[in-house]
């Protein structure tokens, strides 16, 4: 399948056609929609997340190796080593846990120290994105880091930038199960 069809596909946001193509070229269909998360373009970068979301939770498609070398590799692109600027990693890390569940135990508490650990915290759009994916994965974050629950209410008031306020106070309310709607 030619890369305009993929494009397509994302687009449209047709998963179904996205699953079908990926049981049979699943390494490029990850890697064509893993891609898109970098982009400059918020709605494309929400559609990969998306997708990737619906590819991750086929277990047919995405194993459980798969899946763990996956967030190994979005991790890496997060460490200031790496040298990516990460944009859309924090979001597809986030729905990947919210959809992959036995992946919380290991990741959940690296994704929490984004935002409480001083040698790892994250600036700008990629801290809003790491706000966000602890808001999509919800409760489990109480329970693997009360202090990002504080951390998220700290950000919901004190933030300079009315966006992350915003997105963080969405967050808290969902990681305090208190709100189930908002955000992407």
């Amino acid at each position: 399948m030619p890369r305009e069809d993929l494009g397509s596909l994302l687009v449209q946001e047709n998963h179904a056609a996205l699953l079908d193509l990926a049981r049979k070229r699943t390494a490029r269909v990850l890697r064509y929609v893993s891609g898109r998360l970098y982009s400059a373009d918020e709605d494309e970068k929400w559609r990969a997340v998306r997708a990737l979301g619906a590819l991750v939770e086929d277990r047919k498609i995405t194993s459980q190796r798969k899946v763990g070398d996956l967030l190994r590799r979005f991790f890496w692109a997060m460490n200031d080593e790496s040298g990516a600027v990460p944009y859309g990693i924090p979001e597809a890390i986030g729905e990947i846990l919210a959809r992959r569940t036995e992946f919380q135990d290991e990741f959940l508490p690296v994704l929490c120290s984004m935002l409480t650990h001083e040698d790892m915290i994250q600036t700008g759009p990629i801290e809003r994105g790491v706000i966000w994916a602890l808001g999509k994965v919800g409760p489990p974050v109480a329970h693997h880091s009360p202090a990002a629950v504080k951390a998220l209410a700290h950000l919901s008031w004190s933030h300079p930038e009315a966006e992350t306020r915003s997105v963080a106070a969405w967050a808290h309310s969902r990681v305090n199960n208190t709100e189930a709607t908002g955000g992407n």
